[in-house]
């Protein structure tokens, strides 16, 4: 499943990918507008190229006055979090296809003023459960912030929300708390 959802990103004509991201800009935004207290500092992810494209996202939270940091990927499959923002220097992570700034990294106690997590997935199902790229980090990842109370968003395209038992789970794989795609925001009971 992963190989045929990854295909038909590639597939995506340019402009339909940009008109897709900029739409998963704009629900990201009214979700965040909804939120109480105002907030002021998210977590995502810098995009691979075969992910919906987070650079408009990032910069429109930027430039709405709210901090974003994003993943940097360490040994033995952990995340350290650093400072995003447009112009901030970035070089090829050595461990994952992704390109990661340069700047202090800051562990989970990031996470204390945290609002919500965007993270990358191929698939959600209805039951909320994800499908991730394969690497890990995110599985090892998402344990660790239970404790805080961060509301956790996986970015997919609408056509990757899937009935559940699309994809197969292991038993620690964790559901997130709402998807977001081009259509918009949709929470999950849990």
């Amino acid at each position: 499943m992963r190989a045929q959802i990854r295909a038909a990103r590639r597939a995506l004509p340019a402009e339909v990918r940009a008109q897709r991201s900029a739409a998963m800009a704009d629900a990201v935004r009214r979700y965040l507008e909804d939120l109480a207290p105002v907030v002021r500092t998210v977590a995502a992810y810098c995009s691979a190229p075969d992910e919906p494209d987070t650079e408009p996202l990032l910069a429109a939270l930027v430039a709405d006055g709210i901090q974003v940091y994003v993943p940097v990927c360490e040994p033995q499959y952990q995340l350290s979090w650093v400072q995003w923002f447009p112009g901030v220097e970035v070089v090829r992570s050595p461990r994952a296809p992704v390109m990661e700034p340069v700047g202090p990294r800051l562990g989970l106690e990031l996470f204390d003023e945290v609002a919500t997590v965007f993270i990358p997935a191929l698939a959600i199902d209805t039951d909320g459960l994800r499908l991730g790229q394969g690497g890990g980090y995110y599985d090892r990842f998402l344990p660790q912030i239970e404790q805080f109370p961060v509301q956790v968003a996986a970015m997919v395209y609408d056509e990757e929300v899937v009935a559940s038992g699309t994809f197969s789970v292991a038993p620690h794989d964790m559901p997130v708390d709402l998807v977001i795609t081009p259509g918009g925001a949709r929470h999950f009971l849990g």
